[in-house]
């Protein structure tokens, strides 16, 4: 029987996580089933998303004022807990997680540390069931294995988790602001880069790579090093140059540091020259594929990766993002988006503001060629994907829900900790006691 809109709280666990992501930080509550609920086929426990809210800067922005990292993400965890409250869920057994990405993964050691001590400080101030070990910087692997779970999940190819393979599952292709993940199963042995994975009584290995500053927002500033290095090899001014991937008439500021408070050493305009080609042949710059490949076959950088064969691929976050505004198909061939980005990269900004007047927001419209040739080499030049190969699609969301590695990570974080599947507290008088004063100090504060 499907209990799931039934109002009583008893049928349903719940917990807060927070994607302190490179470019802001968002919360997610979501809840599951307890053990005592699930059919007796069922070993594995799936959460579903309930709710979430977002603010900015990321957490990583706070590298030179680590102390007010924490006080960020105060109005994260005060919507969690007055959201929960209202539901009447026994707060102090709501786990609240923390996993920071990319952003944060850029940081000196020691910036990151404080940056991550002073959240728990805070965290551990909250009415929610938290420890130490509960917030963390996610390495680039976990996020990419995150996100596949989240991907097959949500496309249903769990269900019998006993059965995984390269043809039952989909891979995934993730890219954010500061890093990209290719995380699949492949149809032969996995050499290097295999991720141990255990959920229920099941044992599997996942190929997950992550390739950090190669997100859209470093890759777009790593271009801009390229750039300025040729200008220097031709002793040319770099305080005007032209960029390719930019439309013409607009005037692109690469900043080099998360801090509004620190700057690049050189201030650098580059004017737009919109030219798909030449912006292509830049981007190829910064994979470095002629790096010496000590495996039988790798992608970029000299990184193992297995041969693709005919595996099915899922690409999400800024992949599907950039499809949708190109208007293309969730099937669409790479070719289509190589056609799609030389129109988009012919436009000067003019244009480009009347085509693609649609694109909510000025920095994605003002970035479309970028991002779209990033997205196409990466796919094509970078991982190996051919042109009119089909097992690419571009979605966001499945089954209703947006695609999020945060749904991937409470499917391991659940099935590793047995109290997280018991059913929940109902004794609300003495576990909700701290509410009031949580949400008093965050208001005065």
């Amino acid at each position: 029987t499907d209990h799931r809109d039934e109002p009583r709280a008893g049928l349903w666990r719940y917990g807060a996580f927070i994607d302190a992501g490179s470019e802001g930080s968002r919360i997610f509550l979501l809840r599951w089933r307890p053990t005592s609920h699930l059919c007796a086929s069922q070993d594995i426990v799936f959460p579903e998303i309930v709710d979430s809210t977002t603010t900015r800067p990321g957490i990583a922005s706070f590298a030179l004022e680590p102390d007010k990292a924490g006080a960020s993400l105060s109005v994260l965890v005060e919507f969690a807990v007055k959201r929960l409250a209202h539901m009447k869920i026994c707060l102090d057994s709501v786990p609240l997680f923390l996993r920071a990405t990319a952003g944060m993964r850029l940081l000196d050691p020691d910036q990151r540390e404080d940056i991550l001590a002073n959240v728990r400080e805070f965290m551990r101030s909250s009415p929610l069931k938290f420890h130490t070990h509960m917030a963390s910087v996610a390495t680039g692997e976990e996020e990419g294995v995150f996100g596949w779970l989240s991907v097959n999940y949500l496309k249903g190819n769990l269900n019998n988790i006993s059965e995984l393979t390269s043809e039952t599952t989909s891979g995934s292709l993730d890219v954010g602001g500061a890093s990209a993940q290719i995380v699949f199963i492949p149809e032969k042995s996995i050499m290097q880069h295999a991720f141990p994975m255990k959920l229920g009584r099941h044992r599997f290995q996942i190929y997950s790579v992550s390739f950090l500053h190669l997100g859209m927002r470093e890759a777009a500033h790593r271009t801009a090093t390229v750039v300025i290095s040729q200008a220097l090899d031709r002793v040319q001014s770099v305080s005007q140059l032209d960029h390719p991937c930019f439309a013409k008439n607009y005037i692109y500021e690469p900043r080099f540091a998360y801090s509004s408070t620190v700057s690049f050493p050189i201030q650098v305009q580059m004017q737009g020259s919109s030219n798909f080609h030449e912006c292509m042949h830049l981007v190829k710059h910064i994979f470095e594929k002629n790096t010496a490949c000590l495996a039988t076959k790798c992608s970029f950088f000299g990184v193992y990766q297995p041969r693709l064969y005919n595996s099915k691929f899922l690409a999400f976050a800024h992949f599907a993002k950039v499809a949708d505004f190109l208007a293309l198909p969730v099937d669409a061939q790479l070719t289509d988006l190589k056609v799609a980005s030389e129109y988009v990269c012919s436009l000067s900004l003019e244009q480009l503001n009347i085509v693609f007047a649609r694109v909510e927001h000025d920095y994605d419209r003002e970035h479309l060629c970028f991002h779209a040739t990033f997205a196409y080499t990466l796919l094509n030049y970078g991982y190996g994907f051919e042109e009119h190969s089909s097992n690419i699609r571009f979605q966001s969301s499945a089954q209703g829900q947006t695609i999020d590695w945060v749904v991937g990570a409470m499917i391991y974080e659940i099935n590793q900790d047995f109290e997280l599947l018991a059913a929940p507290r109902t004794d609300l008088e003495s576990c909700n006691k701290n509410v009031h004063s949580f949400v008093a100090a965050e208001a005065a504060s």
